[in-house]
């Protein structure tokens, strides 16, 4: 027993020293001091009589190494907890699951505090398919440059999920605020990022005024900036084609002198596209009443244009121009022969006078293999001439030599029975009747 004592006495002595209460003087072992302090120094929690009585006995030093032993007791589920709300907070998934001795707590805790990482740190989250973090920490990244922006850094929350952030973006796009995002920041004293709002509202709304009186739409009275009248100005003044809706809706308020800007606007813009296609963009004026354009648009129609129109091109030294609108032209003769289309005389004379005689060929070739047929001509070397012109005479009902055709017979490239034979006789015979 003695022994034992002598234990006690060294023990609660050693433990005086350890939480600092050695001013105690009683050093009894059935002191209630040595019973707080054994408690403590294996890690059972104090009973609140406990703390008032080292109070009483104004034990602070060893109560502040109490409180802090009792509270480093409880950090591994504080840092469980606080990992928890990280994670749920910068939402990484469920099944993403990990300790508190892992990478990715250190990183959250970064990104927490400092509002950035590096780009390892970018690196590590993205290999381990954590791209949720990567794209909350560049929002974050960006809610703290739209604050330096809008002067409101003093607005303490940098979390995506800030009602700020949502106004800020917005107020960046240049989009209107609504009446409860201005009545937040008036709320939460931000009152630069509302002069800056004001001031850009009262440049628009100059900008309303101004485009108004541009499209001659002063008399309507809407001002509003998220008026339909206003984007269908705005869309005008970017030159821009407005819809059949917008044009319904200018019609509906009697907006007609408006509809006629943006009728002129639409011509002037194809009138451009028109003159880059045909290589006219030497040519600089865009009145849509310019012959020029009518001209363009009746090229670009497969209109074959006329002496007049080619004159005009001629005298304005557009030659390219003329050179495109015979060649669409000559492109749409070419399907005509193609299809066993006769051509006529003129777009024949058309065809030899801007020199395709390429397609006169065609022309010539195709007409005479259906003409062979028409006059039962099955000889494959059967030549062109003389055949293709008399064939064509017998075609007009003009008048043959009878020298020529006596001469093919006695050559005996033709016979008095063939079909070409038999039409001219019968042609030689109406001939004959008429001269009666």
């Amino acid at each position: 027993m003695a022994k034992e004592s002598q234990n006690r006495l060294k023990h609660f002595a050693a433990l005086k020293s350890r939480y600092q209460a050695t001013q105690y003087q009683d050093s009894s072992p059935a002191s209630l001091l040595y019973l707080i302090l054994r408690k403590v120094d294996i890690g059972i929690e104090l009973l609140d009589l406990e703390f008032n009585w080292l109070q009483e006995h104004e034990l602070f030093e060893t109560l502040e190494i109490i409180w802090l032993q009792q509270f480093r007791m409880g950090e591994s589920k504080r840092l469980e907890d606080e990992f928890s709300h990280l994670k749920a907070k910068y939402k990484v998934a469920k099944n993403w699951e990990s300790s508190v001795s892992s990478v990715l707590y250190p990183i959250l805790w970064k990104l927490e505090s400092e509002n950035s990482l590096t780009d390892s740190e970018v690196k590590l989250l993205q290999d381990n398919n954590l791209t949720q973090i990567v794209t909350i920490a560049q929002d974050i990244k960006y809610f703290a440059q739209l604050k330096e922006k809008y002067q409101a850094t003093k607005y303490q929350d940098s979390h995506p999920d800030s009602q700020l952030y949502r106004i800020l973006k917005k107020l960046d796009t240049e989009a209107i605020l609504n009446d409860n995002e201005y009545e937040w920041l008036l709320n939460n004293e931000l009152f630069e990022a509302i002069e800056i709002f004001e001031k850009r509202e009262s440049a628009r709304q100059a900008k309303v005024t101004q485009l108004k009186s541009k499209y001659q739409a002063s008399q309507h009275p809407d001002t509003s900036l998220s008026s339909q009248l206003y984007q269908i100005l705005q869309k005008l003044d970017a030159d821009k084609k407005l819809i059949y809706s917008e044009i319904y809706w200018l019609e509906q308020q009697g907006l007609t002198e408006t509809i006629a800007i943006a009728e002129e606007l639409e011509r002037k813009r194809e009138f451009i596209a028109l003159k880059a296609k045909y290589k006219v963009s030497q040519y600089e004026d865009l009145s849509s009443a310019n012959y020029l354009y009518e001209i363009l648009k009746k090229l670009d129609s497969e209109f074959h244009l006329n002496e007049q129109d080619i004159n005009f091109l001629r005298q304005s030294q557009l030659l390219e121009t003329i050179e495109i609108a015979n060649d669409k032209y000559a492109f749409v003769l070419k399907p005509k022969i193609v299809s066993l289309i006769v051509l006529s005389d003129l777009e024949i004379d058309w065809l030899r006078n801007n020199k395709y005689e390429d397609i006169i060929i065609l022309a010539q070739h195709k007409h005479f293999a259906a003409l062979k047929r028409k006059y039962g001509l099955v000889d494959p070397l059967l030549p062109l001439e003389p055949f293709y012109a008399i064939m064509i005479k017998l075609e007009k009902k003009e008048r043959l030599d009878p020298k020529f055709v006596f001469q093919l017979m006695e050559e005996g490239l033709l016979s008095n029975d063939e079909k070409i034979a038999l039409a001219y006789y019968k042609l030689e015979a109406e001939f004959y009747e008429q001269e009666l």
